[in-house]
């Protein structure tokens, strides 16, 4: 156990990690949110209006609904949010359909809200132009605004909107987030339509050149004999996000179809859930966690969640003082007190988002005392994560 300031944190990056390395006891990992399904129950609210637009197939004015998911008995006063878009070929399913359902309810059983929405569609046989993917592209948009419009009412934190599309639904999710500038008339006006990240579940782009570098990250889930959108098509979503810098990641479902949603749940739902615990940077709210049972003198015993692989500094202070860490974070202890660093290690690979248990034998002396920790990780996600206090 050494001293540590702010201005310390990365000189010990820079020096050997067997150099920094303790040794992590084993117990049974701690759930965190955003990972694990933490709740046992989910509330749901069905068709809350949150705009209309004309329906050019069936020449009148729609309203456009969305299906509300939240954890139960949730506390938390700024939650992140999943816009998840159905599927159906722009000519039906809809935003209660059972897939909607389980993927929505598992995001809130893990602590985000999630909103299922309605878009406007076409006429079965209809073709499906650029115009029909457009109007609900915009819908999707209104929606987007809508949380943003209601943030503070409903606990949302408007920087951390992700979209989930499928099939017609991530045509819809990814024209709105890479192809199409305007916004639309379906409602909320005066809001930002932009997504954090955007995961494409067997959809495609009419134009992969329209994403640029700087938009949204990008996850692509694709079954490589899909019939009814071609794997080819994720194969060029895959290129133009490599030739433009775009953080992205490539999943190919080999042997799998269209929509192979059984297969989605068991064997890639869990990278859904890192690449947004990456990209909405949600280490820096539920990263580190500290058992029961802390005393002076005694043990405490804390369970950092992160990318498997990823370096973790944990460190306690005394006091706290937010200081900005340029492309760090908010560093919370306060280097005037006095701060210790209590550990470090790499995570395990062996799950891609897992933990790494942390324990400190903790002096005598300090009844009464309140310690405030904080990680730092370096990998895959850099930054800092949540202070937890913990009082003795």
């Amino acid at each position: 156990m050494r001293l540590l300031s702010a201005a310390l944190l990365p000189t010990c990056l820079a020096t050997s990690l067997a150099a920094c390395l303790s040794t992590a006891l084993a117990p049974a990992q701690q759930q965190f949110r955003y990972r694990d399904p933490v709740f046992a129950q989910v509330t749901r609210q069905n068709a809350i209006a949150y705009g209309s637009a004309f329906n050019r197939a069936t020449g009148q004015q729609q309203q456009l609904l969305l299906d509300w998911y939240e954890p139960n008995g949730d506390p938390a006063a700024s939650r992140p949010v999943c816009v998840v878009v159905h599927g159906g070929g722009f000519v039906g399913g809809g935003r209660g359909t059972s897939q909607m359902v389980a993927l929505c309810s598992r995001l809130a059983r893990s602590g985000y809200t999630a909103v299922s929405i309605d878009y406007r569609l076409t006429t079965s046989g209809s073709p499906i132009t650029q115009q029909v993917v457009e109007d609900a592209a915009h819908d999707f948009q209104a929606a987007v605004r809508w949380l943003r419009a209601n943030a503070t009412a409903r606990r949302l934190d408007e920087g951390r909107i992700a979209a989930i599309g499928s099939s017609a639904g991530s045509y819809t999710a990814l024209h709105s987030a890479y192809a199409f500038p305007g916004e639309g008339t379906s409602g909320n006006p005066g809001f930002s339509s932009r997504v954090a990240a955007v995961v494409d579940l067997w959809g495609a782009l009419l134009d992969p050149n329209t994403i640029d570098a700087g938009e949204a990250p990008l996850q692509i889930v694709h079954g490589t004999l899909d019939g009814t959108v071609p794997y080819a098509q994720a194969l060029a979503l895959q290129a133009r996000a490599q030739a433009i810098g775009l953080p992205h990641e490539f999943h190919p479902m080999v042997g799998a179809g269209h929509a192979p949603w059984t297969d989605y749940f068991t064997s890639f739902f869990d990278d859904t859930q890192a690449f947004l615990w990456q990209h909405l940077d949600l280490a820096a709210l539920e990263g580190l966690a500290v058992r029961p049972g802390a005393a002076s003198p005694g043990t405490a015993t804390f369970d950092h969640g992160g990318l498997g692989g990823d370096f973790v500094l944990l460190a306690l202070g005394f006091g706290t003082a937010n200081t900005t860490v340029p492309e760090l974070g908010t560093f919370c202890l306060n280097p005037n007190d006095l701060v210790l660093t209590v550990g470090s290690t790499v995570l395990p690979t062996g799950d891609r988002l897992g933990s790494g248990p942390f324990a400190w034998p903790v002096p005598a002396g300090l009844l009464g005392v309140t310690l405030h920790w904080q990680a730092l990780q370096i990998g895959a996600w850099n930054g800092l994560t949540n202070c937890v206090a913990t009082p003795l």
